[in-house]
C-alpha cells in the first residue's frame, strides 16, 4: 500500500510516503519491498529524484533506491532511466557541510552501487565515475567513504577480467611492436577507462587512508577494495603495491577495532600476507602484541586464527591449544 502512495498525484501525500519507505528500508532492508520493484517504481524514483524541490524527499528517494536489492536487472532499469548522470551529478555537493547535503550525498554514492556490481554496460559509462568515487574517500563523511569504497571495490573484481592481455610476439624480434608497459597487479594493460584498476586510478592511497576513519564500516569497505588486489594469484604482486602505500601497518592497527568482522578479515589478509617471507619478516614483529592481545579476548574463531598466524611468525606452535 505505501509504495503505491509513492505515486500519489498529491505532492505531499506522495513526499511523506517516499520518506517513511526510506526510513523502513534503511540498512539494507531492501528485501521487503522486492515484490513490489519494477521498472515503472525505479523509473519513478529516477522522476521524483529529476523534478522534485524537495530536498528531503530526493534524498529519500535516493536512500529507497540505493537499499534495493542489488541485481543485474535492476541495474540495468536504472542504466536505462538514465539513472548514472543524475546520481553523479550529487557528488559534487560533498563540500556542502549542511546534513541535507551531506545525507545527498551518501545517498547518491549508495545508489551508484548499482551501477557498478555488475558490469553489463560499455565502460566509458561508468569509468567517469571513478575520479569522483576516489575524491570522496578523502572528502566524504565515514558513510560516503564506505559507500564510494564498495563501488571502487566491485569495480576492482572486474580488472583482470577487463585488463587487455599482449599478444605473442611473431616474426623478427627488431620488427616487434615497442615494449609495452604492463599493469604490475594484473599483468596486462590497465587503464581506467577500460579496466578500472586501482593502481591505474590512483585508488590505493586514498583507500588506504580510509582505514584510519574511526567508523569500523568505512575501514571494513576500504580493506575489501584493498584486498581485491591480492585476490588469488595476485598476492605476490599486490603486496607489493600495499607495501609501497603502507597499507599493511594500517591493516595492523585494525586488529585493534571494535569490530569482529573487520578483525577476522584482517586476520585472515596478514595470514596471506605472511606466507612471503619478505612481509613476515618486515611487519610481523609489529603485529605480534595484537595477535597475542586476540588470542586473549576475541571470539573462538578469532582466537583460532590470530593463533595460526602467530605460529606463522614462530611465536606460537602449531601443537597450541588455540587450534
Amino acid at each position: 500500500m505505501l509504495v503505491q502512495f509513492c505515486e500519489h498525484s498529491n505532492s505531499n501525500v506522495r513526499s511523506d510516503a517516499i520518506k517513511l519507505l526510506c526510513c523502513l528500508i534503511e540498512n539494507g532492508n531492501g528485501g521487503v519491498i522486492q515484490e513490489y520493484v519494477d521498472q515503472n517504481f525505479v523509473e519513478r524514483l529516477l522522476k521524483i529524484i529529476k523534478t522534485s524541490q524537495d530536498e528531503e524527499e530526493i534524498a529519500s528517494a535516493m536512500g529507497i533506491t540505493s537499499n534495493l536489492p542489488k541485481s543485474p536487472q535492476i541495474s540495468d532499469w536504472l542504466f536505462a532511466a538514465e539513472g548514472l548522470p543524475v546520481f553523479s551529478e550529487y557528488l559534487d555537493d560533498v563540500k556542502h557541510k549542511s546534513s541535507c547535503k551531506l545525507q545527498l550525498v551518501e545517498n547518491a554514492v549508495g545508489a551508484l552501487c548499482h551501477f557498478t556490481v555488475s558490469i553489463n554496460q560499455p565502460t566509458q559509462r561508468i569509468a567517469g565515475l571513478v575520479p569522483k568515487l576516489i575524491r570522496l574517500l578523502d572528502l566524504g563523511t565515514s558513510l560516503t567513504k564506505n559507500r564510494a569504497a564498495i563501488c571502487l571495490a566491485q569495480l576492482s573484481e572486474n580488472s583482470q577480467t577487463l585488463s587487455r592481455t599482449i599478444p605473442k610476439r611473431s616474426g623478427l624480434w627488431c620488427f616487434s611492436p615497442s615494449q609495452v608497459e604492463l599493469c604490475p597487479i594484473h599483468r596486462g594493460i590497465c587503464t581506467l577507462e577500460t579496466s578500472f584498476c586501482l593502481v591505474e586510478a590512483g585508488a590505493v592511497g586514498p583507500l588506504v587512508r580510509v582505514l584510519g576513519d574511526p567508523d569500523p564500516g568505512a575501514c571494513e569497505a576500504s580493506l575489501d577494495a584493498l584486498l581485491t588486489l591480492i585476490k588469488d594469484e595476485k598476492l605476490q604482486s599486490g603486496a607489493k603495491v600495499l607495501a609501497e602505500e603502507n597499507a599493511i601497518p594500517s591493516m595492523i592497527k585494525l586488529l585493534d577495532s571494535p569490530s569482529p568482522r573487520l578483525q577476522e578479515k584482517v586476520l585472515n589478509s596478514l595470514e596471506r600476507l605472511f606466507r612471503l617471507v619478505e612481509y613476515k619478516q618486515r611487519y610481523g614483529s609489529s603485529a605480534q602484541m595484537p595477535l597475542v592481545d586476540l588470542t586473549q579476548r576475541g571470539t573462538s574463531n578469532i582466537k583460532s586464527v590470530a593463533a595460526k598466524v602467530l605460529a606463522q611468525l614462530n611465536v606460537l606452535h602449531d601443537q597450541s591449544s588455540y587450534f
